[in-house]
This record gives structure tokens, sequence and C-alpha cells, in this order.
């Protein structure tokens, strides 16, 4: 069901609702008036009768009988819309005969017991009485309505609230189609608009036509925009990148490849085939770093959330590493806090952790030289790692972190992906890494400094 029908359907439920609540009010409301009018007329008129009744010539008035007047005998005029037979007099001596006021009247019962108010049926149909005694000189008043004169003024009070509703509803329907189509029309219409966009056209939609009620429809869209272009953007310097970086080493192995099978020196062919080994090494890892950040990059949170337990994380990332630090004869030292102290605890994936480590401890232990030490130091507050390698330019220290980029003139070959991870990794963690340059007389390398994101004391002091 669409937005439109919704509404008109819910307007005109509300509609009928009211409607019917107020009809039933105004019914009970009515109900209590006319009767209210209707009882003071009857009691008005037994009492005027009443008072009438002791100042006529007892001698003159008709002695009971059984007839009844006759059509005619009295000249009562343009009676109008009047309907006599709906309200009857009758009135009765103080021996209880009978006086012929009123030929309706006669049917009424003496009910001599009864006083004030009651209701009775009279040849099957009710009638409401109303009863008044003279005590003193004992004349009997009963004045009576039919209660189907009542119910019809009510009736006819609500069909008068009814038939204009009823007849109007038509209308009622058509303006509500009118105006709801004209409410909706900014939806629509930025439907439209959105149909039309391209789909890498990153452009916010615009707010000023936009009513009041779309605008944080509107303003998370536009949010949403930003995001999926940053993301496409993501997407195409990563393919970009990935395709640069790919196709040099993949010219270098096709090139050894061809000094490898033309080759007829031995020492030459094994040589070239080293040469390939160690690009198809290097492909591999550029491709698996090319996916760990992929899908870093789409995730805004951990995946999962349990106390860091940096003795395993660190265990595990030293497991990955000690093959290459075997290799280039470095050595690796852990320091931990003390006994009671933990370190840099927080909540976090220690999958995601162990390749952060793994990562910052993979490139200390690669720019070191040979027989030096690479030192991981836990502390409460911070993980410091520290190599003996030659550091890096001030002016590049900001650029660590970048994709695939690395120092010119380095003779070890990586792929600039291994902090980018790093970094990001953190950043999930709500983690930062500094980088610094060791400082100390006689000291060279480089420091990587893990810590929380509202830590910002300084780096040197702890370097």
């Amino acid at each position: 069901m669409t937005l439109q029908r919704r509404v008109i359907l819910a307007v005109l439920l509300a509609a009928a609702l009211a409607w019917t609540l107020t009809s039933a009010i105004i019914y009970i409301n009515a109900r209590e008036e006319i009767n209210e009018l209707y009882d003071t007329a009857m009691v008005r008129m037994a009492q005027q009768m009443q008072a009438v009744l002791p100042a006529v010539d007892v001698g003159k008035l008709p002695r009971p009988s059984t007839g009844t007047p006759e059509p005619g005998d009295e000249d009562l005029g343009d009676l109008g819309d009047a309907d006599l037979g709906d309200l009857a007099i009758a009135a009765w001596r103080p021996d209880g005969a009978p006086l012929h006021i009123d030929p309706d009247g006669d049917r009424l019962p003496r009910a001599p017991h009864v006083s004030g108010f009651a209701e009775t049926a009279i040849d099957g149909v009710p009638w409401r009485l109303y009863y008044l005694n003279d005590r003193s000189a004992g004349w009997r008043v009963c004045v009576g309505q039919l209660l189907a004169e009542r119910e019809e003024l009510i009736y006819s009070y609500i069909q008068a609230q009814v038939l204009p509703w009823i007849l109007g509803l038509p209308l009622l329907t058509a303006l509500l189609i009118w105006a709801v189509g004209r409410a909706l029309l900014p939806v629509r219409t930025l439907s439209a608009q959105i149909a039309a966009r391209a789909p890498d056209d990153p452009t916010p939609l615009a707010m000023s036509a936009v009513p009041g009620e779309l605008v944080p429809l509107v303003g998370a869209m536009n949010q949403l925009l930003s995001r999926v272009a940053a993301l496409l953007e993501h997407e195409r310097r990563l393919t970009a990148d990935a395709a640069h970086e790919l196709r040099t080493p993949l010219a270098a192995l096709k090139a050894q490849w061809e000094v490898a099978r033309r080759s007829l020196d031995e020492a030459e062919r094994a040589q070239a085939g080293a040469r390939v080994e160690a690009g198809i090494d290097r492909l591999s890892r550029l491709v698996n770093q090319l996916l760990t950040l992929s899908r870093l990059e789409q995730n805004l949170a951990p995946q999962s959330a349990v106390p860091a337990d940096w003795t395993s994380i660190a265990n595990e990332a030293l497991s990955d590493c000690l093959p290459l630090a075997e290799r280039r004869h470095v050595d690796v030292e852990l320091l931990w806090p003390p006994e009671r102290a933990v370190p840099l605890p927080l909540q976090g994936d220690p999958a995601l952790l162990a390749i952060m480590l793994r990562n910052l401890l993979d490139n200390a232990i690669r720019y070191s030289p040979a027989h030096t030490l690479v030192t991981i130091s836990f502390m409460p507050d911070r993980i410091v790692v520290t190599d003996h390698g030659p550091g890096v330019p001030p002016q590049i220290l900001p650029r660590l972190g970048d994709r695939f980029f690395r120092e010119a003139g380095r003779r070890e070959h990586g792929t600039g992906l291994g902090i980018s991870i790093a970094r990001r990794v953190a950043s999930l963690h709500g983690l930062r890494i500094d980088f610094a340059n060791r400082t100390g007389v006689g000291e060279s390398g480089l420091t990587a400094t893990i810590r929380f994101l509202n830590d910002v004391s300084s780096i040197a002091a702890h370097t």
C-alpha cells in the first residue's frame, strides 16, 4: 500500500471515529435536553390544569359518560403541524369520576397510587405519564406523551448531523487525495532526482526546497552519498595503486624468467630462479597486504571485542616474524611492566591487534642492521617498538603510513602497506601510532609508540 493511500485511509478512519464519538456525545446530550424540555412542559401543564379545576363550577362540569366528543364540536382552527395524538391530558374528580377534557386522555389510566413520572404501555404503545394530586381537594391530573415523539425528535437531530457528513464524504475524500498528493510531491520530486543521478555522482541533494519532515532523511542520504563517494574514491585509488605496484614486480619476474629460460649458464639460471622466487614472495606478500587493508577499510569497529591479552598477542606476532628475524640476524626483546601492572588495557579483536603488532615488528626487523636488537616495551599506557636502524629523515616522518609509500634509496623492498594496516587497526581500537627518531647520544633508530587517541603526552619523554 502506498504512503498516499495510508494517509488518506488514516485520515478517513480518524474522521469517522471522531464523528462517531461526537455523535454519541450529541445523542446523549440531546436526549437529556429533550427529556428535560418535555418533562418540564408536562409538569407545567399538569400544574396549570390543577390550578384551574377548583375554580370551575362543579355542577356545570359534564358528568361521566361513556361517549366522547364528536369531531367538529370544537373549532380548532389551523393546527399547522400539530399532532394532537402525541400528547394527552386527563383529570378525575375527588370521587374518581373522570372529566372528559381530552378524548385521547380518556385512555390514560388513573393509577391512584402513582405520583410523579411513570412509563407504561397503552394499547401496546409506550407512554410517559405525569400524575399530580391535590391533597386538599382530591383532584387528580395526568399528562401523557408518546415516547416515540421524543425518540423521533432525537433521531431527527442526529440525522441532521449525519447527512451533511455522509454527503460531504466524497468531497472530503477528493480534497484529501488532492492535498496528500500535493504534500507528497516533494517526495516524488526527490525520488526522480535520485533516479536520474549517475551512480558515481557524489553531489549532495539540495536542501532548500525540502519540507521540514524530509530534512533528516535528505541529510542522512547526503551523508550516505558522501561515504559512498569516499568509498568509491578509496577503491579507485586502491585499484590504481595496486595496479601500479603489481606492474613492476610482474615485469621483473617476466625478465628474470626469460633469463632463467634462455641462459645456458647454470649459475646464472640459479641466480635468476632465486630472484623469481623472491619476486613471487614479494607479490604474495603484497596481495595479502592488499586483501588485509581492503577488509580493514570496510570495518567501522572491531568484529569482536574482548580484553586484550598482550602476552598471547605478542607471542603470535613474534612467531610470525621469527623467520625474518633469524634470516637477518636480529634479536627481539619483550619488556613487560611490573608484576601487578596491566599493559595498555583495552577491549579489542586479538587477531587484528596481532596484525598491528606484527606489521610494526616486521618493519623494525627489516630496517635493523644485523646483530642488533628490536625491543617491544609494554607499559600501562602505551606500547613502544624500538629498533637500531638508520631512522627516518624528519621530512619523511609525517608520510609514514601512506599507502605504497617507501623512502627512496632504501635497500629493503617492502609493499608500503604494513604501517597503513597497523594504523588502520589502531584507529579501529581507539588508538594511534606515533613515529619518532631516537635522539639519544650515540643512538639511532626509530620508535613506534602505540597509545590511546586522547593521550597527548610527549613521545620524546619515553624514547
